[in-house]
């Protein structure tokens, strides 16, 4: 909610890519201390909301939305990490048998978008609210995790080279080697359990690690894409320039321009041409 009195911000699916693709290259340029955003972060979103959209928002309204990825993120992954569910990485995609899937439907009806979907802006979601919730054994960092000396157990016990020993003493010595064995179990349990919060750790700080890069490698390149688009002969340097706003502000039509051939891209400018009324 916000403060009393602020108007409700409705997101769309744009805004939220907007805004979780900022958030994700504020993590990139070190700008989330402590699993804080800096309110400059906040303040980026807000402005590229009103040059992108033209829509006015509020760091309030930034900061609630990112609480709702954040709970949506927590479902996420508690469902991925219950028995019975699977994960595809490929699609993005939480899977489970049908018998699994209508079981735990009814108990939880609301996540049933979770589940056999595409997870959209997952690689997104992973790098703004993944580190900062995992939940179970992946919720210690490695200061958490315990390194002792590893224990070594007792394997005999010294004995007198007297063969006359007294029965109580033999009694107290075995007590005592079945006690360090004991706790020699016990600290060998600790240990093995550490050793998996590291793994588990790890493969998250992985996953986290992989979605930075694929959100890097799949970032269009507007100064590649202003060179192409200003050397096509044959138009106006001010038609190629509202061209060239106009993918920049259509991401995912920039990307599409900058993998065809010239004789498509062509095809394209024509049909700006004709859709804008352009001479």
């Amino acid at each position: 909610m916000g403060k009393k009195g602020e108007k409700q911000f409705r997101w769309s699916r744009p805004m939220e890519r907007l805004m979780l693709e900022i958030l994700a290259d504020e993590v990139k340029l070190g700008n989330r201390p402590n699993n804080s955003f800096k309110s400059s972060s906040f303040t980026r979103v807000v402005d590229a909301m009103k040059d992108k959209f033209g829509v006015t928002c509020s760091v309030d309204h930034v900061e609630n939305h990112l609480r709702t990825v954040r709970s949506s993120w927590s479902t996420i992954v508690k469902i991925r990490e219950k028995s019975g569910f699977g994960w595809d990485d490929t699609l993005k995609m939480i899977t489970t048998s049908p018998s699994v899937y209508h079981a735990y439907i009814q108990k939880n009806p609301g996540h049933d978008k979770y589940i056999q979907n595409k997870i959209e802006l997952y690689d997104e979601m992973a790098v703004v609210v993944g580190k900062d919730l995992a939940t179970g054994s992946f919720a210690k960092s490695f200061v958490d995790v315990n390194l002792e000396t590893p224990f070594v157990p007792k394997t005999s016990v010294e004995t007198s080279e007297e063969t006359s020993v007294e029965q109580k003493d033999v009694t107290s010595a075995r007590s005592s080697e079945v006690r360090a064995t004991s706790s020699g179990t016990k600290q060998h349990r600790k240990r093995n359990r550490s050793n998996e919060d590291i793994a588990k750790m790890s493969q998250q700080l992985g996953e986290v690690a992989a979605a930075l890069n694929k959100i890097s490698a799949n970032k269009l390149d507007v100064n590649q894409l202003h060179e192409e688009i200003m050397n096509i002969e044959g138009y106006s340097e001010e038609f190629l320039d509202l061209v060239f706003e106009h993918l920049v502000q259509n991401e995912k039509l920039g990307k599409a321009f900058m993998a065809k051939s010239q004789r498509l891209r062509l095809i394209s400018l024509e049909r700006f041409k004709k859709d804008w009324g352009v001479e």
